[in-house]
């Protein structure tokens, strides 16, 4: 009777390995499938299915084998398995291409972007197959029970399973690559003679700013909304800084600028790194128990890809380009800022908890770089001026349940009464920087303001996440590319005008078309023309060349 026993859990030992194992294979597939940078490599392949064993190969095979002894508890039925038993592994297997396909649909939806249409295709192709041999799985194995059919059914489902794998990974290693210029020539272009200020205010929201001008507390968003244009801005996710802000400065998607994380990851026991990780399954979490190693890595815009500071640089044209990442230290103890500070959080400048503390630092930063910034603009006049500060979104992302109460439940009141209007006030204090711009406005100038995403609370689940994790101040997000803000004021720019369906990807060509260039027809972005008034767009109409990658533009000698 012991001898049985122990056979039994051998036998249910070795087949949710098996099944442990069939799911990391499925599981590195998709990590390859996300990192559209990374040649496919088998041995790469074999060490990160290997790595992945360790941490949700384990938690599989628990699943398996308690899920096999309940089974057998619960309908009370002696099964009899094998050492590698079809029946078993036909469905685990199956279960676990449905849990794969979850997983997998999730990570395509978030990093849709990513993905030029033809890698797209191949991947919804993927799903597909993979759908339709998990199906085939559970109707063999109901076939096998129901009729008692012969065991050739299931070697069938495991050919065609392989297969299957086989197409899949077939499908990745033709991933499409990014081409080279077909020619290069030279064009000459008119002299420019316009400018433009962009300001960069991160986690701007229409939520917050809409009820503050109501309230006359914001006269300089108010005189953006009344005498310019403005709208919401549209993203896309992944709402990441280094995705962001190359595909604003591109006017791509990230599936052409190939920018598409912050930093690389190298999974323990292997030697190659990846950009990306899956979503939604806790991966980076692997970084607490030493099977994940993350290191920033540099970044700057493919060769295959020309942004428009590169565009301004082959035109000899004059910019100060301060936004993200910030490259400076700054005196938490600085005097000025110190006494800016205090102007708007007069009644919070005792306060010491860890969390405020976190939202004077974001305060100080914005203080310390906008300032750098507009002496700097000062001294040098140059024709585009360019600075991003990202204080706000700290803020936001910390005090976020304290401007709205009512969404998360049990809030000490006495917390709410100290921390309710933090936000409101970043808010004012972006405002008077709005304000310092406007004042110094020249005649040619035009000044653009803009946040790449705004802001939304956290749902329950993932605040719960957030606790187990030591994060619990933690209270808003943008993970899921919540609509940001754009406001446009100069001359040539239409009056109260709010426009509808602005995306990120918009604003690189429409730059261009404002400062006179062409726009390139690869861009994914389009010129919003409805922002100028009508004499300005009469008078220049839109010009297109085909890349700025094949046809580099340079002002007359």
């Amino acid at each position: 009777m012991i001898i049985f026993l122990w056979m039994k859990l051998l036998k249910a030992f070795t087949n949710s390995l098996a099944s442990s194992v069939f799911f990391c294979i499925l599981l590195s597939l998709l990590i390859y499938n996300l990192n559209i940078n990374l040649n496919f490599k088998f041995s790469f392949f074999a060490q990160l299915t290997l790595t992945l064993v360790l941490s949700y190969g384990l938690i599989i095979f628990i699943a398996c084998f308690i899920v096999f002894f309940l089974f057998q508890f619960f309908f009370d039925k002696k099964i009899k398995i094998a050492i590698i038993s079809p029946s078993f592994l036909s469905i685990s297997f199956s279960f676990i291409l449905f849990l794969f396909l979850l997983i997998f649909m999730t990570n395509y939806k978030y990093f849709l972007s990513v993905f030029s249409a033809e890698t797209s295709s191949r991947l919804k192709s993927q799903m597909i197959i993979f759908l339709f041999v998990a199906v085939l799985g559970l109707i063999i194995f109901y076939v096998f029970y129901r009729y008692r059919k012969s065991p050739l059914l299931f070697w069938t489902y495991f050919v065609l399973l392989g297969i299957a794998l086989a197409f899949a990974v077939l499908i990745r290693l033709n991933y499409p690559l990014p081409s080279k210029p077909a020619k290069i020539v030279d064009t000459e272009v008119k002299k420019i003679d316009k400018k433009i200020i962009i300001i960069g205010l991160e986690g701007l929201s229409f939520e917050f700013i809409i009820p503050l001008i109501s309230e006359g507390k914001l006269p300089n968003f108010s005189w953006f909304v009344e005498e310019g244009s403005w709208g919401k801005l549209e993203s896309f996710s992944p709402n990441e800084p280094v995705v962001l802000h190359n595909s604003f400065n591109s006017g791509k998607f990230p599936s052409k600028h190939r920018q598409i994380s912050l930093y690389s990851y190298r999974p323990l026991y292997c030697k190659d790194k990846i950009e990306v990780v899956p979503r939604y399954i806790l991966f980076r979490q692997l970084i607490r128990f030493g099977q994940l190693k993350s290191s920033p890595q540099r970044h700057h815009v493919s060769s295959y890809v020309k942004d428009i500071w590169e565009i301004f640089e082959d035109n000899k044209i004059t910019y100060i380009k301060k936004d993200w990442p910030y490259k400076h230290e700054i005196e938490i103890l600085s005097e000025r800022a110190e006494k800016s500070f205090i102007q708007f959080f007069q009644d919070l400048q005792y306060e010491t908890s860890e969390t405020f503390l976190i939202a004077k630092e974001a305060f100080y930063k914005d203080y310390d770089w906008e300032l750098n910034a507009y002496q700097e603009k000062t001294e040098n006049k140059p024709q585009l001026f360019y600075f991003l500060l990202n204080g706000l979104n700290i803020v936001e992302t910390y005090f976020y349940k304290y401007s709205f109460p009512d969404l998360f439940g049990n809030i000490d009141q006495e917390e709410i009464n100290k921390f309710g209007l933090v936000i409101e006030k970043y808010y004012q204090y972006y405002d008077q920087i709005l304000g310092k711009y406007l004042a110094s406005l020249k005649e040619d100038e035009l000044l653009i303001v803009y946040s790449p995403h705004g802001i939304e609370p956290l749902p329950l689940w993932k605040r719960f996440i957030e606790w187990i994790l030591g994060n619990r101040d933690v209270s808003a997000y943008h993970e899921h590319a919540p609509e940001g803000a754009i406001l446009f004021y100069g001359k040539g720019i239409a009056k109260g005008k709010n426009v509808e369906g602005m995306k990120i990807i918009d604003v690189a060509p429409t730059i261009l078309y404002y400062l006179g260039f062409s726009v390139g027809r690869d861009m994914d972005g389009i010129v919003r023309s409805s922002i100028f008034k009508k004499e300005f767009t009469a008078e220049n109409p839109i010009s297109y060349i085909s890349s700025y990658e094949e046809i580099p533009l340079r002002t007359p000698q």
